[in-house]
């Protein structure tokens, strides 16, 4: 599938891996909707890629139309998503959908026992499955039914012809392979996604819909940022080649290289430079 001129929605937009894929894929042509639960940052970022549009002339020439956009989205709320949907069709009705890259998610540090023997707070493990699972596949399934919203039904199956209707990428992790001590709520969230992408290819394949998810090593982002330093450290000591962390214009070229490649569907993608958590 190739991007230019095709609508993909960014959700975790505002900053990260989804502000990251969202400015790669505006670069290329494609219109972007930052779609985040903070309206500022998402703002700030539409603005910015619709600043660079005017500014600059687009290899695709594509005319003046403003690609970018935002809305505040909570992942968990589907009338919210609805909502952006409708601001897209309002903004830009005969723009095809491309599909999506879900970015959004929490990380919180917790052990099943602290050392003080108190378990887990079970309010704080509810919360990141809520976002971090259950809002990522609301967002799934509600970009999937928009990209087969206008088609003819019933829809036929597809043959080696059909093409590609859409794409839905989503973000996993590292941690969901192989969590780390303090990271229970976070790696089962994460390793949820990665047993959800098959299955939900496979539900997808019949409409043409391919979806497959990434999972990052630890990359630069506001998220990590949060991470402390010796366990940044311990971390990165582990690290093979790159002897790094990832950036997040690296995740950006991995979603769009899934975008653009008809063979990749159910897929999950290792993003990590052969680092594998140790203990900490």
């Amino acid at each position: 599938m190739k991007v230019a001129n095709k609508l993909f929605f960014i959700f975790g937009g505002a900053s990260g891996l989804g502000e990251a894929t969202a400015r790669l894929l505006h670069s290329q042509g494609a219109y972007v909707a930052i779609l985040d639960l903070n309206e500022d940052l998402a703002q700030s970022v539409a603005s910015s890629l619709n600043t660079n549009q005017e500014a600059t002339k687009m290899s695709s020439g594509m005319g003046p139309t403003e690609r970018a956009l935002h809305a505040a989205v909570d992942i968990c709320d589907t009338e919210s998503i609805e909502a952006a949907f409708a601001l897209c069709d309002e903004k830009w009705k005969d723009v095809e959908v491309g599909g999506a890259v879900v970015a959004s998610g929490i990380g919180m540090v917790g052990k099943t026992l602290e050392r003080d023997g108190s378990p887990h707070n079970l309010d704080v493990f509810e919360q990141v499955i809520k976002i971090n699972l259950t809002g990522n596949f609301n967002a799934c399934r509600m970009v999937a039914a928009r990209l087969v919203r206008d088609v003819p039904k019933p829809i036929p199956a597809p043959t080696e012809e059909t093409p590609c209707r859409g794409v839905i990428v989503t973000v996993a992790s590292q941690a969901g392979l192989e969590g780390q001590a303090g990271q229970v709520a976070y790696a089962t969230s994460k390793g949820a996604i990665v047993s959800m992408t098959l299955p939900m290819a496979r539900d997808l394949a019949w409409y043409s819909i391919r979806t497959c998810s990434i999972c990052p090593s630890i990359f630069e982002t506001p998220m990590s940022v949060q991470m402390p330093q010796r366990a940044r450290k311990k971390t990165l000591a582990t690290t093979e080649y790159p002897a790094r962390f990832g950036r997040p214009d690296e995740f950006a070229h991995a979603a769009v290289s899934i975008i653009e490649n008809d063979m990749m569907n159910g897929m999950n993608l290792r993003l990590d430079g052969a680092t594998r958590l140790a203990k900490l």
